[in-house]
């Protein structure tokens, strides 16, 4: 019985480890977006409760980065190594110890850090060019460094070229209940993939002719869709929160215009609400967000979160 007690223990054990972490104590902080900095071998995370920047290391250490109370809440946010810039989403949906009314649910915010100095080098004002609600969730950038933005809450995809904004494309396709356009990555071949979290669906754009949209043919829906990127291997790494917990890889063997899904992480790895999700050489990291934890009144505040490495597994 004792040998059988051992063997089911290193069972147990073995079936529930968790993927590798880099824990960091933020207290109440609250990461969303995530960005490797490949040069200062460093990640870059925002925080939802105040809008701060900071810096992490691969070994764990926290070191604010930018703080600005105007901010209120940061998210997505993408690297151009070109122009040694860390472009940040930001603005006031829900969440912010800094929300009032004048700036809840209507600031819509582009900024940009210099890498090396930590300042602000651009500020981009989003909320004039659609009339509505407003939440920057999620940023791409192409070759050229123009700028890519989703709102959650208009059905509207903004560009920002040499600073300045414009409207890019608005569908009906990018409507839902509450949070709907989300992740975002630009492909080298000329085009946008979305996914609007409300749908579960994946959208792609033409930028050649952004009112082009096609709506992916994919083997499941993904509700809770939140941050895409392109591994290494140009599969569509997409990272699900809302109940699932895990991050997927896609594949598409005719230029999206469908795909199909060829490895996931486990239930087993436990991630916590995970948001969005870096590159680190090969490696795949995805941040711990715990942004449930705000909205349930009875949980206790965290003072620690994590980015914790995707290990995928082939799906059969």
């Amino acid at each position: 019985m004792k040998y059988l007690f051992i063997l089911l223990t290193v069972i147990s054990t073995t079936t529930f480890a968790q993927t590798p972490r880099i824990n960091f104590k933020a207290p109440e902080f609250y990461p969303e977006g995530v960005a490797y900095d490949d040069a200062g071998k460093r990640f870059f995370v925002g925080s939802v409760k105040t809008g701060a920047i900071a810096a992490v290391s691969e070994t764990g250490s926290f070191k604010p980065f930018y703080v600005d109370s105007t901010l209120k809440s940061s998210f997505g946010m993408k690297i151009d190594p070109k122009k040694n810039k860390l472009w940040i989403c930001t603005g006031d949906p829900t969440y912010s110890k800094y929300k009032d009314s004048t700036t809840h649910k209507k600031m819509i915010r582009l900024i940009a850090l210099d890498l090396k100095t930590g300042s602000k080098t651009d500020d981009v004002d989003l909320s004039t060019l659609f009339p509505g609600k407003h939440f920057a969730n999620d940023l791409a950038i192409d070759a050229s460094g123009t700028v890519y933005i989703t709102d959650s809450y208009s059905p509207v995809v903004y560009r920002v070229s040499g600073a300045k904004p414009s409207v890019l494309v608005q569908s009906p396709l990018f409507t839902g209940a509450d949070v709907a356009l989300n992740g975002i990555a630009w492909h080298k071949e000329g085009y946008l993939l979305v996914v609007n979290s409300s749908q579960g669906q994946l959208y792609k754009i033409d930028l050649s002719n952004p009112s082009d949209i096609i709506t992916v043919r994919q083997p499941t829906f993904f509700p809770g869709g939140d941050g895409l990127l392109w591994d290494e291997q140009g599969n569509l790494v997409l990272v699900q929160n809302e109940g699932a917990h895990k991050i997927f890889k896609l594949r598409s063997a005719d230029n999206w215009q469908s795909c199909e899904l060829v490895a996931a992480t486990s239930f087993e790895d436990r991630f916590l609400q995970p948001s969005t999700a870096t590159l680190k050489g090969n490696t795949v990291f995805v941040v711990n967000s715990k942004l449930n934890e705000l909205s349930d009144p009875t949980a206790k505040p965290s003072e620690e979160f994590s980015l914790q490495q995707a290990v995928f597994r082939p799906v059969k």
